[in-house]
């Protein structure tokens, strides 16, 4: 009996939390499939989010854009309270470290679910 709690305890540390990804790509295959599942609620909300990030010049504030070339992938969680609490992006680059400092921890208008998972394509 006792080998049974062992492995119960294990396999309860091994697995992720719901709603938690662990890399991009889990973080991506989220975003498409909230993005498939609730399509206009999804698009509504980021749409408030650009508004929010436009009025604050967050993707400007911190001269994340002239840290590195190329497309970029960022993948925002948002929890219930509009709190970006995950980072997730497909480079790891002087743009990926800036846009995570500045995102991370910044309160956006309250998402229609949660968690949210915002995927942005930075150029």
């Amino acid at each position: 009996m006792f080998r049974n709690i062992v492995l119960t305890a294990t396999l309860l540390v091994a697995l992720p939390v719901a709603g938690q990804s662990r890399d991009f790509a889990q973080a991506n295959a989220r975003a498409d499939a909230q993005l498939q599942r609730e399509p206009a609620r999804t698009e509504a909300y980021a749409n408030a989010w650009a508004e929010f990030n436009n009025q604050q010049h967050l993707d400007e504030r911190d001269g994340c854009y002239s840290k590195a070339e190329g497309e970029l992938i960022q993948i925002l969680e948002i929890d219930a309270s509009g709190k970006v609490v995950g980072y997730f992006s497909n480079q790891d680059n002087g743009r990926s470290r800036c846009w995570k400092s500045t995102y991370l921890g910044v309160v956006f208008p309250k998402p229609p679910f949660a968690p949210y998972w915002h995927k942005l394509v930075m150029h």
